[in-house]
């Protein structure tokens, strides 16, 4: 293996609210044993910040197989910001160094997919065991989740993730269009999501995650960025279709309040931490254009709140209608019953001819009262549907043009594509 440590930092946004060191280790069905300790952002430099830390490093070597790569470590850090970080330390047989920044970008893309597709299982059932655990807690589903997924499960287009190169002297180069931003001690941004940090490869492995935090924390607020995004996308994919689906607006409201809550969290570690540190979180934000997608989330979900409202304006006027129908409803029977009535007190005692004639009458009242209505209110809502859609209009066909005067015949006009 060469001189170079490769780590990979996934964020997943789970939306949970708390975390609790409840044990010290949980049992994955099928899996095995995940040991667990209680630890904290070790960049924080003001007010701790508590994480849980679970090592799945037996866990995925038992999954999980790529030719020419060695899975030094792999660790869960759940965080209470409703964020779990999952960190990956590999090392390869190929000459890392030997690359440029884009080459290893690209390499550093091919493990993550096939560690990703093979990881997934894995990964899934051990945060799962987690929230059985109640070492994850107060979890909130996004919009649209899917029944029989499971609490844990998070759209894969939702998490983001940064790559690491640890070595003592970092020879690649930046590329031109990263902003020259002031960072932290040892730290060298090489295209966004890529960083080569200036030191042994051989530092415990705590010190080195340590190292990572300012970067892989602006990935972290990201995630959570586009877990907002892709439930209000999810609930305009349902407001346009012509029958919308269960998601209300509470859920939504539910939904964002724990995302804004979470993002704000992991906003405050440009207060909390470390003067080195927090000039590396804020040249990683610019880098990644966290604040750009920041505004252009919250612009989204603007516009998701006004459909919404203006989708439960139209539900409330078609159960007022409804609500209507049945009123006149029960008015048409509450005056029948009524007609009975005084009837029966208008000919105290009737023959079977006045009996027959006046129940017939009230019935067939009553059946005719009732099927307007119902007809009424259909005609109502044919009506606008008419006017949304508008019948195509008949373009008349061109006449042929008229002879010359002099009786002369004109020559043919050449043909024209599509015309004829």
């Amino acid at each position: 293996m060469t001189g170079v440590l490769h780590l990979q930092t996934r964020a997943y946004p789970l939306h949970h609210g708390a975390i609790a060191f409840a044990t010290g280790q949980v049992s994955v069905p099928g899996r095995g044993e995940v040991r667990l300790s209680a630890g904290s952002l070790g960049s924080h430099a003001y007010n701790p910040e508590p994480t849980v830390e679970a090592d799945l490093t037996g866990l995925v070597r038992g999954a999980v197989a790529l030719p020419g790569t060695e899975i030094v470590s792999c660790r869960a850090r759940l965080i209470t910001a409703g964020t779990v970080l999952l960190v990956y330390a590999l090392r390869h047989q190929a000459d890392l160094s030997g690359m440029d920044a884009y080459r290893l970008a690209d390499f550093d893309a091919t493990v993550n997919r096939e560690l990703r597709d093979a990881d997934s299982a894995v990964i899934g059932e051990a945060l799962y065991a987690a929230v059985e655990a109640g070492v994850l807690r107060d979890l909130v589903l996004r919009p649209g989740h899917v029944a029989g997924t499971g609490p844990t499960s998070v759209d894969r287009r939702a998490v983001r993730y940064n790559c690491h190169f640890v070595t003592a002297r970092p020879p690649w180069a930046p590329d031109s269009r990263v902003p020259d931003l002031p960072l932290g001690p040892r730290c060298r941004v090489l295209l966004p999501y890529t960083y080569a940090w200036e030191a042994d490869p051989d530092t415990p492995l705590d010190e080195i995650v340590t190292m990572l935090e300012p970067a892989d924390i602006a990935t972290a607020q990201l995630s959570v960025v586009f877990s907002a995004t892709i439930g209000g996308r999810r609930i305009l994919d349902e407001l346009s279709r012509s029958a919308p689906g269960p998601l209300r607006g509470e859920d939504l409201r539910r939904f964002l309040d724990r995302v804004w809550a979470s993002y704000h969290q992991l906003d405050f570690y440009r207060l909390e931490s470390a003067q080195d540190h927090r000039a590396t979180y804020l040249a990683a934000r610019e880098t990644i254009g966290l604040d750009r997608a920041h505004g252009r989330a919250g612009e989204l979900l603007d516009y998701v709140g006004s459909s919404l409202l203006a989708e439960s304006s139209r539900r409330t006027q078609l159960l007022d209608s409804r609500l209507n129908r049945v009123a006149a409803a029960l008015t048409v029977v509450v005056a029948a019953a009524f007609a009975v009535d005084l009837a029966a007190f208008m000919f105290p005692a009737p023959g079977w001819a006045t009996r027959v004639a006046v129940v017939s009458g009230v019935t067939l009242l009553s059946v005719a009262a009732l099927a307007a209505t119902v007809l009424s209110a259909r005609e109502r809502r044919r009506v606008p549907q008419a006017r949304r859609i508008p019948r195509a209009r008949r373009v008349p066909r061109a006449r042929p043009p008229a002879p010359p005067p002099d009786g002369s015949r004109a020559a043919d006009d050449p043909p024209r594509i599509g015309l004829r």
